[in-house]
């Protein structure tokens, strides 16, 4: 077990009150989870403090506190940093004996993209033999053990606690999703990871991050901390660049070791180009120095060709041929969530995305264009305290490419549903959408999209995907909108018995709340 002594070790600047030859159990953040003999580290989060917390911590039996504040507990030891994030980061990976170093760590950043990556990621490590680990939007997973996700990227303790665990069941490849908050607030320091990846970098999360060239400067903390740490096992270091993305050079400049750069234009190492798209998937041919393969991927859409380019170089950087990453690459069916399709039999199609950004919800809407024979009706609202920029830029993506918008509540969370959908209107009002209508409740605009599709009609409905659950300012619900969808799709039965779809008026519904 560690002393206090020795963790403190790590931190060069600290203010101790108190004894420090004592035994600490666990590093924690949270007073509920607090043990006898635990490290509380307040920190500052959305609704409060860690200090209001603080005796919470020490009365459930806390040994000490590190705070950022100029307070002294009584009865435990007070450390004082100047900032109790990165003091956690440093701490936990210092309790759990930097367990990264033992691991093959891969970590995938981007504003969309990281989950379908790190999906196919994990195929290709798999595919090899490799027991593996995974950490993301949709889950965790350690070796075939599934863990809920406790957030995107976990709190630093829960991270390296994480890692710890994956290393003593066996995992030898970690491959994890790293969002702009964790990067922002330290969660991977202490992370040595081996291969970083940028999928791509568009605005978002401007709630948190202020402006874009701070969420710019977040994102590229992933590369610049690329080999921050020791050498492990002579292993080198690799990023892995989207060479078609704006910012490209800007996070290029970030990286101190070997970058591969992967896209459509010549100056990528790593190439695609005969791009072809349909409902069921999409072909392209890769062409690297030497080799070039075909692939038909199950997966569609010109964003899943570069999901896939990125997982390409992680394989060819991993020792697999070519050909290889192509025969892997071919079997993977889908990622939860993400351009997931809901077949009941109907005769029009029913897609679910968690697209939740304007260029996420762009990518998705554009691809549907390209093979939808009828009209395409988009379900689609905003999140609740989170990003009120983008909530127009959503409407305008919406309006661009739908024949009929139908907006409504994502997890307004302790926002009013109506205040959000009212912030999104304008952007549909400037995209000259053919028609939209306003249904705040989500399963009501979910049964309209789908009382409203004909024969060839493409039904999105976009924001939460992966989610089972819809979240209010004091409760939460179950709701997934696959399942809602296949409900709906039931009720209405698939050749219109119950309905008459598409009858609103001359070619469409009413345009409700022009």
């Amino acid at each position: 077990m560690k002393t206090l002594r020795s963790l403190l070790d790590g931190l060069l600047l600290k203010q101790v009150h108190g004894p420090v030859d004592i035994p600490v159990s666990g590093i924690v953040h949270h007073s509920g989870r607090v043990r006898p003999g635990s490290l509380f580290v307040c920190l500052q989060g959305r609704h409060g403090e860690g200090e209001s917390f603080a005796n919470e911590a020490v009365a459930a039996g806390a040994v000490a506190v590190v705070t950022g504040r100029d307070l002294v507990y009584p009865g435990v030891t007070t450390v004082r940093v100047p900032d109790p994030r990165l003091a956690l980061a440093l701490l936990a990976a210092d309790f759990y004996d930097y367990p990264s170093r033992g691991l093959v760590l891969t970590g995938v950043t981007g504003t969309n993209g990281k989950t379908t990556t790190t999906y196919l990621v994990d195929a290709l490590l798999r595919s090899t033999g490799k027991t593996t680990g995974l950490i993301g939007t949709v889950g965790y997973r350690s070796g075939a053990r599934k863990l809920p996700a406790l957030a995107t990227t976990p709190e630093a303790s829960d991270l390296q606690e994480l890692l710890r665990q994956m290393g003593d069941e066996g995992v030898t490849h970690v491959t994890m999703e790293v969002s702009s908050h964790a990067l922002a607030l330290y969660r991977t320091i202490g992370c040595d990871f081996d291969t970083v990846v940028l999928t791509n970098i568009t605005e978002d999360h401007l709630d948190f991050h202020q402006t874009f060239q701070h969420y710019l400067e977040a994102k590229s903390r992933l590369f610049s901390w690329l080999g921050s740490m020791p050498r492990k096992n002579g292993r080198l270091r690799r990023a892995v660049l989207n060479g078609d993305d704006p910012n490209w050079r800007y996070i290029f400049g970030c990286v101190p070791g070997e970058v591969l750069l992967y896209g459509l234009g010549n100056h990528c190492q790593v190439r695609a180009d005969g791009v072809g798209v349909t409902r069921e998937g999409v072909s392209f041919r890769v062409s690297i120095p030497g080799a070039a393969q075909r692939f038909n991927l199950k997966l569609t859409g010109l964003f899943s060709v570069y999901n896939a380019l990125a997982a390409v170089c992680c394989g060819l950087l991993s020792g697999m041929e070519l050909e290889q990453v192509k025969e892997v690459l071919e079997t993977v069916p889908g990622v939860p969530g993400r351009f997931e399709a809901v077949d009941e039999g109907q005769d029009f199609t029913v897609i679910v995305d968690y697209a939740h950004t304007p260029d996420g919800l762009h990518n998705v809407l554009r691809t549907v264009r390209e093979f939808a024979a009828g009209r395409l009706i988009t379900v689609f609202g905003c999140g609740g305290e989170r990003d009120r920029s983008k909530r127009p830029l959503m409407g305008e993506a919406a309006g661009c490419y739908s024949d009929i918008s139908i907006v409504t509540s994502d997890n307004p969370r302790g926002e009013d549903p109506g205040r959000i959908i009212s912030e999104i209107l304008p952007g549909l009002e400037r995209s000259r959408c053919k028609a939209y209508e306003v249904i705040p409740d989500r399963a009501q605009a979910i049964a309209r999209a789908i009382e409203l599709a004909g024969t060839g009609d493409v039904v999105v409905i976009a924001g939460k995907g992966h989610e089972t659950q819809q979240i209010f300012r004091d409760f939460t619900i179950p709701f997934d909108d696959r399942a809602v969808a296949r409900e709906m799709i039931r009720r209405f039965g698939r050749h219109g018995d119950e309905v008459q779809r598409g009858s609103g008026g001359d070619g469409g519904p009413a345009a409700a709340g022009r």
